[in-house]
């Protein structure tokens, strides 16, 4: 008797869990290069393990990329970028030059023109 309940409850349990929803996540970000604040606009998803750039009205998406509960590592063209999400802090390492470059990223509505991601 006991095990029919068991299996009616994870029957019951199983019909109406969903899977796992996670929206796309805005950051402002802004780092200091040689005394001038610059600042993007970047997308990730924890789903498809994807983050994005926003430039000139497009995405451009990161390569390599690595996200997990701490941080989201990704490469762009012309830098890397490390960002740690328990405390917001932005490491930017051109490609070419060396060195690192330090900042902040915060959660952010999507910029003005930003294109639809997909569901």
């Amino acid at each position: 008797m006991r095990l029919a309940e068991i299996l009616a409850t994870v029957a019951l349990l199983a019909l109406l869990s969903r899977p796992a929803l996670a929206e796309p996540r805005w950051l402002a970000c802004k780092f200091n290069a040689s005394g001038k604040e610059q600042s993007f606009q970047m997308v990730f998803d924890d789903m498809r393990g994807t983050a994005a750039l926003f430039d000139a009205g497009g995405l451009v998406e990161g390569a390599g990329t690595s996200i997990n509960f701490q941080s989201l590592r990704t490469r762009f063209p012309q830098f890397n970028v490390t960002y740690n999400r328990n405390d917001g802090a932005l490491a930017v390492s051109p490609v070419g030059v060396g060195g690192i470059l330090t900042g902040e990223c915060r959660r952010a509505p999507p910029p003005p023109g930003a294109p639809a991601l997909p569901q």
